[in-house]
Formats: structure tokens, sequence, C-alpha cells
């Protein structure tokens, strides 16, 4: 059902605008006159919401997203079902996602991506603690606000959406996926991990490890090729942060990091010493050699044969299947802004790096004393605030009349225009 500006939900939620539409609901911007602040408006689309069982599955892991409490997840208010329309109620997060951010820059320093992905890393952990995997970690559920925190969206909505659901194109993207999603496998935390390093990835190099002309293509590379470091693709990433983003990336989960915490701890120490070798990994085997498949017979003559390379070996008979793929394509990258209600028209003319804290106030004391510029705030260091950026220089934001997430009684100004009912909004994501 198409909601129109003016309608109420609950007689306490005022529709003021649509701001985004993905491949299984449509986001609004909405006032909560009860509590007199904005929100976000997920409602899922009919074709959804007539499936009774798919409704009660999304309810259900909305509620479970709905208990997570943390400066790096954007919080759910409300799962409400009203007649026939089924929505959630969500932070409203005006900023821009951090895939728009990497498109925008080109690639980040070591320094502002291992910001990022301490403060990604944190809200992962949090929500790992109550139980709650993503299973859809990307950058595109990634959203920087205006004061430079770093938020995760859509927790529980990737567990309540399968490929026996929906079509493959409206869940996720196949660029991100882990090796056992892609074979249709069990997921645990080590999902997200790997999600993330995929992502940290991209943030040092300016582009995903693995692509090609169709989802499967791409899923097969996540399960087959071996991921060409990145240093080979940006010569100034430090081997500290080469070597997280390689064990994140393993194939086999149990040789990437246990739990969120071990990344997490590993990312500060590459902030304080990134050109330390420290980090403890085994080496992927390399799988991007041909193929040879041989019989039995063929197999024993080799072996009493001299040793030579032939490259991995594969028995008749043996092969993997690819089932339930999550994602879509080439075309996903584009779309997925829109998805998320960003407006590319609208996007901020930026060359500069967000300087992103989120980690250990130790740590940001020893930047205090020289060890990095625009990192050093102690006060910065557990709630994301970016006390050196400057919003009306790339961004377009009034400093003094802004409100930062378009709060209770606010009168916003987004690059010159005020934003009150109804009004437009620089890059605001509505987490679809």
């Amino acid at each position: 059902m198409m909601l129109r500006p003016g309608m109420y939900l609950q007689d306490r939620y005022e529709i003021l605008e649509q701001i985004g539409s993905g491949g299984m609901s449509e986001v609004y911007r909405a006032k909560c006159h009860k509590l007199n602040r904005l929100v976000a408006i997920k409602v899922l689309k009919e074709e959804f919401s007539s499936d009774a069982g798919f409704v009660k599955k999304f309810k259900m892991e909305a509620q479970a997203a709905a208990g997570l409490s943390h400066p790096n997840i954007v919080s759910v208010y409300d799962v409400v079902d009203e007649g026939s329309i089924h929505y959630i109620v969500m932070e409203l997060i005006e900023g821009i996602t951090l895939k728009s951010y990497i498109t925008k820059k080109g690639r980040l320093g070591s320094k502002e991506a291992i910001g990022i992905a301490l403060q990604v890393a944190q809200g992962i952990a949090a929500a790992h603690d109550q139980h709650i995997v993503h299973r859809d970690i990307k950058p595109q559920n990634m959203i920087i606000s205006r004061d430079g925190k770093v938020k995760v969206a859509d927790f529980g909505i990737a567990r309540a959406v399968t490929t026996q659901t929906i079509g493959a194109t409206a869940v996720g993207s196949v660029h991100y996926i882990s090796p056992e999603q892609a074979r249709g496998g069990f997921s645990d935390s080590r999902t997200d991990i790997y999600s993330l390093g995929i992502t940290m990835y991209e943030m040092v190099t300016g582009t995903v490890p693995f692509d090609g002309d169709n989802t499967v293509s791409i899923a097969l590379a996540h399960l087959e090729q071996p991921i060409t470091p990145p240093s080979r693709l940006n010569p100034e990433v430090p081997v500290s942060l080469e070597r997280i983003i390689m064990k994140c990336t393993q194939k086999k989960p149990e040789k990437r990091y246990a739990d969120v915490y071990e990344l997490i701890s590993d990312l500060r120490h590459a902030l304080v010493d990134p050109d330390d070798d420290f980090v403890a990994q085994e080496p992927e085997v390399d799988t991007s050699s041909p193929t040879m498949v041989i019989s039995g017979d063929e197999l024993s003559q080799i072996k009493s044969a001299p040793r030579r390379s032939t490259g991995p070996i594969v028995m008749s008979g043996q092969s993997n299947s690819l089932r339930d793929v999550p994602g879509s394509g080439g075309q996903h990258e584009r779309r997925g802004d829109r998805e998320h209600g960003y407006d590319r028209r609208k996007e901020p003319e930026s060359g500069r790096e967000l300087k992103h804290s989120g980690y250990d106030k130790n740590y940001d004391r020893d930047y205090e004393r020289g060890h990095s510029g625009g990192y050093g705030r102690q006060d910065a260091a557990e709630n994301g605030r970016d006390l050196d950026y400057d919003y009306e220089e790339d961004y377009g934001y009034d400093r003094g009349r802004s409100s930062g997430y378009g709060g209770s009684g606010s009168s916003r100004t987004l690059g010159g225009k005020k934003g009150g009912r109804g009004g437009k909004s620089a890059d605001v994501n509505p987490h679809d």
C-alpha cells in the first residue's frame, strides 16, 4: 500500500514523504507527534504483507533487533501490524552511506578506514552478544551521520528474508557474501567478519575484490578465487591492516577471527602501530591455478611419478553445487543507494576524510601525544563525535541551526534550505 503525505499511522505517525524503495519495502520520513521527533518508517510491500509466514518471521526478527541498543546500531523503535499494513519504526539518520562515501572519495586512508571499521565492529559485536548475526554486512547498510558516527542498519532483516521468499536480486549484495553463504551453508558470527573484511578491502582500494557479469560468477569467485592483497592495488595500505583484511576474508570460517572482539583488538593495534606485522594467520590456499579432473588410477600413477606442481586435484565425479545465492548482479551497486532513499543529486561535494573515532581512550591519548593528526580527541573515542569535521564546507550543513538527527522540534538547515515538515534533506538514509 502506497502511503501519502498527511496520512497517519496509529494516530501518532504522520507520513511526510517517501524517501526510499527497496525490493521488499518502502521507506517514509514521518513525524511521531506523541514524542515530537522525526522517524523512518519501513513498510512491507503488498506482495510480502499478504504472506502470513513471511510476516510472522519478519516481525520476530525485527522485534529481536529492537532489543539492540548501541551507539553504532540504528535503533528500532516499534514493530507494528495495522490491518494489512506491516511496518517498522526506526531511528532516522540523516547522513551518507559508506558506499556513497567510498564512491565519492575513490578510496579512504588507512587511519580513516580503521576508524570506521572499529565503529562498525563495535556495533556488530553488540549484536553478536545478543546472538543476532546480521548476514548482510555491506557499506550500503552503514550510515555516516552528520556528527561522524557510523551506524549499522537492518539487523535481523536479512535473516527474515530468504531466497525462497523473494528473488535473489532483492537480498543483500553478492559482492560481500561469505563463501558459506554462497554455497547455502550455515552462517554464524564469522560470516559477518568476512563481509566486514570485504568492506574494509573496498574502503582502502576503492573496489570490491570480486566482480563479474552475473551473480553466480561473483559468488563462485568468493568460493574459489584467492583475494588479491589490497597493497597491490594501493601500496599505501600498511602491513597490519592488510593482514587484518586477509584474515577476515579467509575462505574457511575457522581461519578467520574467532569473534569480533579479536578483530577489534587487532584494529586498535594497527591504529597505533600500522607497520607492525603482528597479525597471526594461516596462509590461504591458492586455488587460482587450473583444476585437473582425473580418475583414481591416474592419481596412483601421479603419486608414483616424480613430484611437480600440477595445481589442485579433484577426483572424478566430485563437484560443488551453488545454491541459494543472495545478492544482485552488476547493477546492485547503483541501485543500493536508491533503495536506501539516498539521492545522488544531493551528494555532498567532499574530498576530505571524516577522521572517525570509536576506539579505546588509551589509544586516543597516544594520538594526542603526536602519533597521528586528526584522531587524537580523547572525548571523541567512545561516542564517535567528529570534532574536526567542517559540515558547512563539506556537506552544506549549517552547524548552528542543525539538530543532528532531525530530532524533536528541530529547525534544520541542510544545504541552505530549511528542513521542516515534508522538507527535503541531504543524503537521507532510511536503511532499507
